[in-house]
């Protein structure tokens, strides 16, 4: 018999909640129902959300219809379905499905690999589609070296930041996405594990679970994603989005850099766009643990990025780690001893995202108004108070955006806020206490709703983040970044 559990994206905690909001929102006319026009799908999921899926293979050729000759997805080796859970008591109900996608490498051997006895790791993933569907799709990003593959934990977190009580829950209605980038145990804070010697150094940036941490496993992830939505519903999802925070956030720009086709629009949560640079200059503050600047529920959000505790010390061993290991992996690959800067440069291309990447995008979604049909969007946010991925990398990126595209479609397409007293996903301690009403993780603004509606109206007005400096989401002049702190001087 298939499992049945009381779960879901709000959680167990949120469970009288739920019953109490689903009340009001039969009682104000639908408020669920009218966020995300839903459609009852229940009857279908009884059917095909069945345990006679668990264990079933699948030949790549399957996603070719998920593909553009244009922009051209990365191959799989084929994937499998693990496991197969229909959650009833959760509202809504839903289907759960974990798997795994193989390596494209015949028998997991890379040849860009020295040790003759690594194998690399699958993709694993996990999809839910919920019972009522708004006929959406959102693929999630992960954080830190990728984040573990629980879509109903990142839904979770989703919802803390994204789901004001009064429109609904962000995600529940949307079929969702998210795998932890075939990272395996690197899903834990800051250990890249999956990065190992090269018989030389410029053999490490080929290595598939490299290329897969850095951008392969986003589109393989969304094409096997797509396939089993449809699989299982039986209807293609009307629109695309991805949506993320820290390397989730990087993975939302890199998706549309690479497979501008593919989504209809991102949100980009903080994201470390210039990621090797990062890792080149990234130091441990020592404000990580004073609550002026943190709170207990910040340390929450950090704990559930990185899975562990995070305090200064974890943070000052886990980057203290990272750089031992790619150190490591650069001498073993034949680098003297500026290897570490010399690998992370060989790593730029396949992990970066440069404004200029984006063009296709910007193209695709002019042509795509030219015709007369939906929009491209960008929605990117940052706490201009990260102590983790300084501010400094999205204000220089959305500043270089606007000289390297033309401004209207600039314009058109990015709506980007940057957020007084907000860090890594947290507000800060000193915003709680200055701001009533205020929590620590909510942002007061549903970005998924307001991505959404903006993709399909142009003119869709802009929420925005409790304390953004800049409400209307417009991209701020040099000026007003360098005075936030978002951009350095020498830019």
């Amino acid at each position: 018999m298939t499992k049945t559990e009381n779960s879901g994206f709000l959680g167990r905690r949120h469970s009288l909640w739920l019953r109490k909001s689903a009340f009001a929102a039969m009682a104000c006319g639908g408020i669920f129902s009218s966020a995300h026009a839903a459609s009852d799908i229940s009857s279908t999921l009884i059917r095909t959300c069945s345990n006679q899926l668990n264990g079933s293979i699948y030949g790549d050729a399957v996603l070719n219809d998920f593909r553009n000759s244009r922009f051209p997805s990365p191959k799989t080796g084929g994937f499998k379905i693990t496991s197969v859970q229909q959650v009833w008591l959760a509202l809504p109900s839903y289907c759960l499905i974990k798997g795994a996608i193989q390596p494209t490498s015949p028998g997991g051997i890379d040849p860009a690999v020295k040790a003759p006895d690594y194998r690399i790791p699958d993709i694993n993933y996990q999809i839910y589609i919920p019972s009522q569907w708004n006929g959406k799709f959102v693929q999630l990003g992960g954080g830190g070296f990728a984040w573990s593959s629980d879509v109903v934990a990142a839904g979770q977190q989703s919802n803390q930041q994204f789901s004001p009580s009064i429109q609904g829950s962000a995600l529940a209605n949307y079929a969702v996405v998210l795998s932890d980038a075939g990272a395996g145990e690197s899903s834990k804070a800051f250990d890249p594990q999956f990065v190992r010697p090269g018989r030389q150094l410029s053999d490490v940036p080929k290595q598939e679970a490299v290329k897969n941490f850095g951008q392969d496993s986003i589109k393989k992830s969304l094409d096997v994603g797509l396939y089993l939505v449809k699989k299982l519903t039986g209807i293609a999802p009307s629109d695309t989005y991805f949506v993320g925070i820290s390397t989730g956030g990087r993975q939302a720009l890199k998706a549309i850099a690479n497979w501008p086709d593919a989504y209809d629009g991102v949100v980009a949560g903080a994201p470390p766009v210039d990621e090797t640079n990062l890792l080149k200059t990234l130091e441990v503050p020592a404000v990580v643990n004073d609550w002026v600047v943190n709170w207990n529920s910040g340390a929450a959000m950090l704990t559930s990025l990185f899975g562990g505790d995070v305090s200064e010390q974890t943070l000052s061993d886990g980057l203290g780690a990272t750089s031992r290991h790619l150190a490591n992996v650069a001498i073993e690959s034949g680098a003297n001893y500026d290897g570490y800067s010399k690998l992370l440069d060989e790593l730029a291309p396949v992990w970066n995202v440069k404004p200029g990447d984006l063009a296709n995008f910007f193209n695709a979604a002019s042509n795509q108004k030219k015709a007369g049909k939906k929009g491209k969007k960008i929605i990117i946010y940052q706490g201009t108070s990260d102590f983790l991925v300084p501010c400094t990398q999205a204000g220089a990126f959305v500043s270089k955006l606007t000289q390297k595209a033309i401004a209207d479609e600039v314009n058109n397409s990015v709506r980007a806020y940057f957020i007084e007293n907000y860090s890594h996903g947290f507000y800060n301690t000193n915003s709680l206490l200055n701001r009533l009403g205020l929590s620590p993780l909510q942002l007061n603004w549903n970005a998924v709703s307001d991505l959404d509606k903006w993709v399909h109206d142009d003119n869709a007005p802009a929420g925005a983040p409790s304390l953004a400096r800049n409400a209307s989401g417009g991209i701020p002049a040099d000026q007003a970044l360098s005075a936030w702190g978002c951009l350095a001087a020498s830019h």
